[in-house]
C-alpha cells in the first residue's frame, strides 16, 4: 500500500511522509518519491527509550554513557542528569541522526547515487526490503535511462531495478544481429569490455568478425550495446559462484536475445559459472565450446581462432551507432565512423553524433537534431526568447511524453533551436511552475 501511495501521489506536488521517516528507512522514502519529512519519529523513540545509532537502537537504559559526541550528546553524564533531561537530549540526537541522513540523501541524489544506498540499507530491515521489491513493479516516466554514476550490482534487488529492466527489455526490442555465427564470451571487470585486457588479448588472437554476447549478472549485453548505460558503467561481486536465480536470470535474457538472429553456428568461449548458464541457454543447440581450462590459454585461443575463421569482416563500430540510435531514438540515420575507440562519432559531411562515455549515450548535433524536428521525439517547444545556458520550466509550452531525466532532447522555437540534456520528464516539464528543464550544451539558429 505505501508504494502504490507514492507512485499515486507521486507529481508535481510535494509528498510529506508523515511521522514514518527514521534514519533506517529515510532513504527509501526518499527514493520512492517523499519530498518532506519530519522528526515526530525520532522525538517519539527518543521518550520510548531509543538512542539511534546509525541504523541501529539502542535502549537507553542498556548504555552507561552517550557513545555520539554530536552537540546534544557530548559532555552529558548520564549520572549527572534526570530522567527527563535524558529524554531530552535523546531526542535532539535522534533528531540529528535523521538530519545527516537526510543531508547524506541529497549528496546522493546530486551524485545519482540514491538507488545503490537503499539497496544496502534495506538489507537491515525485511519490511523495508520487501518495499523495495514491490516498488520495482513500477516502470516510473521519472526513472532516467542514462546516469553519469556506476551502477552496483550487489543483491538480488539487483536484479529488478529500473536500469536493468528497462535495459535488456530496449536491447531486444533493438537488437538486429547479422552475422550466421555467435561468440559468447565472459564479461570483465574494466568497462566498455572492448578495453579490458582479457577481451584485448582475445581479438589480437582471434579475428572476431561475428556477433557477440558478452554474460554478465545481471546483464546480458550484445557488443553493439557495450557503450550503452548502464552496460558501460556498472560493478557486480565476482565470487565464481552464480546462484540459481541468476543463472535462471541471465539465461531468461540469453535466450531472447539469441531468438533475435539466425544463428548457423554458436561458439562459446566461456567457463565457470558462465559455462552453466550457456549450457542452461542452449540445451539443444549444438553448441562449440573453445575454453580448455582458461580461456586465455593459448591451445584455448588456438580453438578459437580455428571455429571464427572464414567471415567476412563485420563492421562493428559502424554497428555500434546503428543499434545505439534505435536504442536511444528509436530510428537510425547513415554516415561513416571517425576517431578512436571508445572515443568514436559519426560523421556525414559533418559530425552528426558522439558516443558520451559519461552517460553512456549518445549526444547529438545539429544534422540529427533535424531529423528529430521532424519527426516530432524528444523535443520541447519553448517560448519565444533567446535560450543560454539553461531553460526553465516556466519557458516550456510543450514537451514530448517519452522524455526522461537525463535524455539528449532537442529545444526549439521560431528563431532557436539546439541540444540539451533534460533535467525533468516531460509531463513534468509543462506542469511544473519552476525548476531546470533543460541544460543547454549547444545553440543554433534556423
Amino acid at each position: 500500500e505505501i508504494a502504490e501511495s507514492f507512485s499515486e501521489l507521486r507529481g508535481n506536488k510535494p509528498i510529506y511522509a508523515v511521522a514514518y521517516a527514521e534514519p533506517v528507512n529515510v532513504s527509501l522514502l526518499v527514493y520512492l518519491g517523499a519530498d518532506l519529512v519530519d522528526n515526530l519519529m525520532a522525538i517519539a523513540k527518543a521518550y520510548h527509550g531509543i538512542y539511534y545509532m546509525g541504523d541501529t537502537e539502542l535502549k537507553i537504559e542498556k548504555i552507561s554513557e552517550f557513545p555520539c559526541g554530536c552537540e546534544f550528546c557530548r559532555r552529558q553524564k548520564l549520572n549527572e542528569v534526570d530522567r527527563e533531561e535524558i529524554l531530552r537530549i535523546v531526542a535532539g540526537h535522534n533528531t540529528e541522526q535523521l538530519r545527516m541522513e537526510v543531508q547524506k540523501c541529497r549528496i546522493l541524489i546530486e551524485e545519482e547515487k540514491l538507488r545503490n544506498y537503499v539497496e544496502a540499507k534495506v538489507k537491515l530491515n525485511p519490511e523495508l526490503t520487501a518495499l523495495l521489491r514491490f516498488s520495482d513493479f513500477e516502470y516510473s516516466a521519472c526513472f532516467p535511462r542514462f546516469r553519469r554514476s556506476t551502477c552496483y550490482f550487489n543483491s538480488q534487488e539487483s536484479l529488478n531495478r529500473f536500469e536493468v529492466k528497462y535495459f535488456l527489455n530496449r536491447v531486444v526490442e533493438c537488437y538486429r544481429p547479422k552475422t550466421s555465427a555467435l561468440l559468447l564470451l565472459p564479461c570483465t571487470a574494466k568497462k566498455p569490455y572492448l578495453l579490458s585486457q582479457t577481451h584485448r588479448i582475445i581479438r589480437s588472437a582471434v579475428n572476431v568478425n561475428v556477433n557477440e554476447i558478452i554474460i554478465s549478472s545481471p546483464l546480458v549485453v550484445p557488443r553493439e550495446f557495450e557503450l550503452i548505460y548502464p552496460a558501460v558503467n556498472y560493478d557486480t561481486p565476482v565470487t565464481g559462484y552464480w546462484s540459481d536465480d541468476e543463472v535462471a536470470f541471465v539465461s531468461g535474457w540469453l535466450s531472447r536475445l539469441l531468438e533475435r538472429g539466425k544463428f548457423e553456428k554458436i561458439v562459446a568461449h566461456v567457463e565457470g559459472g558462465y559455462r552453466k548458464v550457456v549450457e542452461r541457454t542452449l540445451k539443444d543447440y549444438d553448441v562449440v565450446f573453445t575454453s580448455e581450462g582458461n580461456i586465455l590459454d593459448p591451445s584455448s585461443l588456438k580453438k578459437l581462432k580455428k571455429e571464427l575463421e572464414g567471415y567476412k569482416k563485420y563492421d562493428l563500430f559502424n554497428e555500434m551507432f546503428s543499434h545505439a540510435f534505435r536504442y536511444q531514438f528509436g530510428f537510425e540515420v547513415e554516415g561513416f565512423v571517425r576517431g578512436k575507440y571508445p572515443q568514436i562519432e559519426l560523421q556525414n559531411k559533418e559530425r552528426v553524433a558522439r558516443f558520451d562515455l559519461r552517460y553512456g549515450n549518445l549526444d547529438i548535433y545539429s544534422p540529427f537534431a533535424m531529423e528529430l524536428l521532424k519527426k516530432g521525439d524528444y523535443c520541447i517547444k519553448i517560448a519565444e526568447f533567446e535560450p543560454t545556458t539553461t531553460i526553465f520550466s516556466a519557458g516550456v509550452e510543450s514537451a514530448d511524453q517519452k522524455i526522461r531525466p537525463n535524455d539528449v532532447v532537442v529545444f526549439y522555437n521560431s528563431t532557436y533551436y539546439g541540444v540539451g540534456i533534460a533535467r525533468m520528464h516531460g509531463r513534468e516539464m509543462v506542469e511544473a511552475k519552476k525548476g531546470i528543464a533543460v541544460e543547454i550544451r549547444r545553440k543554433y539558429r534556423f
